[in-house]
């Protein structure tokens, strides 16, 4: 799914009866053994198509061989009310097209990522929700929901009391001290490391140095860089003595308020996980 040969569509579809008005006035291309299976946006490019199940009479998009979107029909009901179904790929160009179909109603932020930390987050009437596996939609004129799909998120945060008996069982205080006051009289140069990120400390090696006194202190301020600020590299080592005393509690969010938000937790989520 993460090809370029997609051309957007043109037209929302916000419910079954937009999507079925849609379906019903791309005609089949001639010749096609499927003449269900329309294409949604150029013609002849069968990547996105678009397609009414016979048997359900749901109308479903399709991006390659995956269903993206599917509106139920619903035999008894208001079809211009009737639930939307996704199914949370992730990649750029499922975003786009999700976006280009249902925005701004929906927001999709789909991506892989490298951490532990949720990769299909889906925004709808400005909540942030995870939903990893599938994302239900309810349209309304008061303003679209979410109504299933949703997980809740174990976000870590630090036990601040906990953390600071850590960094004193740990010296840390001491240690910093020791470092400010040698960088004043310019007796403790940093390393001449030439990163410009803070040195990434495993957990059980920045407490071995900080308790070794001031032969494992001298080791921790020569693989700190010149180029990154000094608190830079302190937060660095302080997190690791938070993970080596696991100082972390968690939280259960089911969902975020902001962008802002979403993007702290996932952070906190990186640094902890």
């Amino acid at each position: 799914m993460f090809g370029t040969n997609i051309e957007l569509p043109h037209h929302r579809m916000l419910s079954y009866n937009t999507a079925l008005l849609r379906y019903n006035s791309i005609k089949p291309i001639r010749g096609r053994y499927d003449q269900n299976s329309r294409p949604l946006a150029r013609r002849g490019n069968d990547n996105l198509t678009i397609r009414q199940d016979p048997t359900t009479n749901d109308v479903i998009v399709r991006l390659y061989h995956t269903d993206i979107i599917r509106y139920e029909y619903q035999p008894n009901g208001d079809n211009d009310l009737s639930p939307i179904h996704l199914d949370p790929y992730p990649s750029v160009t499922t975003n786009r097209i999700m976006w280009s179909i249902l925005g701004p109603h929906v927001n999709t932020h789909w991506q892989d990522r490298s951490y532990h930390a949720p990769n299909c987050i889906t925004e709808v009437g400005g909540r942030y929700y995870n939903t990893p596996e599938f994302v239900t939609i309810q349209p309304a004129e008061s303003g679209w929901t979410l109504v299933g799909g949703a997980q809740p998120i174990e976000v870590p945060y630090l036990n601040r009391k906990e953390g600071r008996q850590a960094l004193k069982d740990a010296n840390y205080y001491t240690f910093k001290l020791w470092l400010e006051t040698r960088i004043r009289l310019n007796l403790c140069p940093l390393g001449t490391r030439l990163s410009s990120s803070p040195f990434s400390w495993t957990p059980s090696e920045a407490v071995k140095y900080l308790r070794q006194g001031e032969t494992g202190w001298a080791e921790i301020a020569g693989r700190m860089s010149t180029r990154v600020p000094l608190e830079a590299e302190l937060r660095s080592l302080r997190e690791a003595v938070y993970k080596y005393e696991t100082c972390y509690d968690t939280k259960t969010v089911d969902y975020s308020e902001s962008y802002n938000d979403f993007q702290n937790a996932m952070n906190q989520m990186k640094r902890v996980g």
